[in-house]
């Protein structure tokens, strides 16, 4: 294989471990709360998985999964303590929780490594990392349809409404954060098979800035844009850096600022994608708003 392919192969598959990132974070602004906490549910997530291989000899798939599970878990308190702060102090709390697992990792060699680190057995190919990109594209699309996904939209819109219509908004947000933590953990997991080595450095506020401009960048309206943005923001970088070595840090901020200026939506913008349809379709044949259902206010009731 040449260094071209083996570079661009290489990019690929930290864009993808990027998009499951970015993802997790997508999925709490799904329901209108900002949290930089995926970066210490991927942080579980790899370390978990990493000490169940090296320390009992665990297959890499079982370890995967009860780490899955351990992030969803983590999730799902960190929800139930959060919810009722308000955004922007959520958002101030999510960060204190990354700090607090950057200590955490620095002050259990057994289970981390510590401040040296710990290195990662395992290394999946671009077609695991891929089919596990897929599988969680194919559950979010399926998530989007249904009661939660009517839930989670209704909410982020307006969550005073939401409550009058009869939803519960503290409960979705709550799944919200499960789910996100569960991703969180997949995605720390697939990253750290490409990294090949981790430390108490490899998820911190870097990576977590990263995560929220991919989802920035490719659009917080719609799964699809933080599988776009991630290509961008942690594909991108790994490909160019053979040019320049810090030039792709003023790549990504001229793109972000461009992004925001002229498209604040994203680059994967429905409202945007329904107007240029409407256009389109001309004067007098443009379809009618959507209309929400009365069934919507049942949802998870």
């Amino acid at each position: 294989m040449n260094p071209q392919t083996a570079l661009a192969l290489s990019a690929l598959s930290f864009a993808i471990a990027g998009s499951v990132l970015a993802l997790s974070t997508y999925i709490a602004l799904w329901t209108g709360l900002l949290s930089f906490g995926t970066v210490a549910f991927a942080a579980l997530g790899a370390f978990t998985t990493t000490f169940l291989i090296n320390n009992m000899d665990l297959n890499f798939w079982l370890a995967l999964l009860v780490s899955v599970i351990a992030g969803g878990i983590a999730g799902l308190i960190v929800g139930k303590v959060f919810i009722k702060l308000a955004t922007h102090w959520l958002a101030l709390a999510t960060v204190a929780l990354v700090l607090i697992a950057r200590v955490l990792v620095v002050n259990f060699p057994g289970f981390t490594g510590g401040s040296g680190g710990t290195v990662v057995p395992v290394k999946l190919s671009i077609w695991e990392l891929g089919l596990l990109l897929i599988f969680v594209c194919l559950l979010l699309s399926r998530l989007a349809q249904s009661k939660f996904g009517i839930a989670a939209t209704t909410t982020r819109e307006d969550p005073q409404v939401a409550a009058s219509l009869g939803v519960p908004v503290a409960r979705v947000r709550v799944i919200a954060f499960g789910i996100s933590g569960a991703l969180g953990a997949l995605g720390g997991v697939m990253l750290s098979t490409q990294l090949g080595y981790i430390d108490a450095d490899t998820f911190f506020i870097a990576l977590s800035v990263t995560v929220i401009a991919s989802v920035v960048l490719g659009g917080a309206y719609h799964w699809a844009g933080s599988v776009v943005g991630a290509a961008v923001f942690t594909g991108l970088p790994v490909y160019i850096s053979q040019f320049m070595t810090h030039g792709q840090f003023i790549i990504n901020g001229l793109l972000l600022l461009v992004i925001i200026v002229f498209l604040p939506g994203g680059l994967i913008d429905p409202v945007r994608w329904r107007r240029w349809r409407a256009r389109r379709a001309g004067p007098g044949k443009s379809s009618q708003p959507m209309q929400s259902s009365s069934t919507d206010a049942e949802v998870l009731s």
